[in-house]
């Protein structure tokens, strides 16, 4: 997939998934009778809008996701408005009526929960239905297509075309299996038997042993990729509709409950606190994921846009401003005090919030863009 193919396939991933986000907030905003000026897909500046029940539902021309737009999100900021062009404290009241902050506490936690929920669900979803679905195996020898520089393959002579038919006299029907032997053969000689030209060789290697960051970039044990002679078709994992259902929502919830040491273990290394593992990838490296996993089988990709889903509910969780996991933070923070934070202090925070995830994006890409040129 080109370049072109590879941004425009992420952008389609990440609107999915934050519209599937935002969503979330806007239903259960509707039925909570909170006043929903805006549903918008994309970032202003705006392409067109039609309103529809009271809500502007908007078209916009930067694709990067979308947003709801409640009244009251910013406090009393416009009631202080309407006050200021003279209409009466009744009128603001009743104006003011299906604002967001005028909601109770608990109301409002369920509005900011609820992207959450929508990512996870559907998560669990597309994690479902891939477990539905009849897979591919490859099978047979392994055909080297590419060859990693300063790689136990490249000191071995191996070459792009050559064929593995075996390692250590060892064949190995399903192509993986051949791949996880040699990778549980690190440190010690092992002996690959290469068909070149119609003729059958021994080259002996010596795996290398990866560290996390290593495996983050994509290497190798040996240092090539690889594709199967064949792909043959296998049963779903599991035939039950409700069984996968089921399994979904386990693997959804595996998975999240992964992230959040995985990510401080990111966060500590990418500041020097510790190693780092390059288990962050930002959106420089979603994009470049995201254009290699299109050309693999649909169940691949499903999987691959589930953990992002998951990803995202849980990075939005965090209790950090500006994510809904920080304005959750902020609102009980107001029930223990029972008076709203200072409007300035509260525009502060997530002034700060938001500029430490800028600079966190600005690293993490910095280290993609380092890993893609590094190969």
């Amino acid at each position: 997939m080109g370049v072109l193919g590879t941004i425009l396939a992420f952008i389609a991933v990440l609107v999915v998934l934050v519209l599937v986000h935002e969503l979330g907030h806007f239903i259960v905003a509707k039925r909570a009778g909170i006043t929903v000026q805006e549903f918008g897909v994309g970032f202003p500046p705006r392409i067109g809008s039609v309103v529809w029940h009271g809500t502007r539902y908007s078209l916009n021309w930067i694709p990067l996701g979308g947003f709801v737009k409640m009244l009251g999100e910013d406090g009393e900021g416009e009631a202080e408005k309407m006050r200021k062009r003279g209409l009466s404290e009744a009128a603001v009241d009743s104006a003011m009526e299906g604002a967001f902050n005028r909601k109770p506490i608990w109301l409002r936690i369920v509005v900011l929960v609820a992207g959450v929920v929508m990512n996870f669900l559907l998560a669990a979803v597309l994690f479902a239905v891939a477990l539905s679905l009849p897979g591919s195996e490859g099978r047979g020898p392994l055909i080297v297509t590419e060859i990693q520089a300063a790689s136990p393959a490249t000191a071995a002579g191996l070459e792009v075309g050559d064929v593995i038919v075996a390692a250590d006299g060892r064949t190995f029907p399903v192509s993986r299996d051949l791949t996880a032997y040699v990778r549980s053969r690190a440190g010690h000689l092992v002996e690959l038997t290469v068909r070149r030209d119609g003729t059958e060789t021994l080259i002996p290697v010596t795996p290398r042993s990866l560290s996390a960051a290593e495996e983050a970039k994509g290497l190798g044990a040996v240092g090539f990729s690889y594709e199967p002679a064949r792909f043959v078709e296998v049963p779903p994992t599991v035939a039950n509709p409700a069984e996968a259902a089921w399994k979904g929502v386990v693997s959804a919830a595996d998975l999240a409950a992964q992230i959040p040491g995985g990510l401080a273990s990111a966060v500590a290394g990418l500041l020097g606190l510790a190693p780092d593992a390059g288990t962050a990838v930002g959106p420089i490296g979603i994009a470049s994921e995201t254009g290699r996993v299109l050309q693999a089988p649909l169940v691949s990709q499903l999987v691959f846009v589930g953990i992002l889903s998951v990803n995202l509910a849980v990075l939005n969780v965090l209790p950090f401003p500006p994510l809904d996991g920080g304005r959750i933070a902020v609102t009980v923070v107001e029930a223990v005090r029972r008076r709203r934070l200072p409007a300035e202090r509260e525009a502060l925070v997530y002034l700060t919030g938001f500029m430490v995830l800028i600079v966190l994006v600005i690293l993490i890409s910095i280290r993609d863009v380092a890993n893609l040129i590094g190969g």
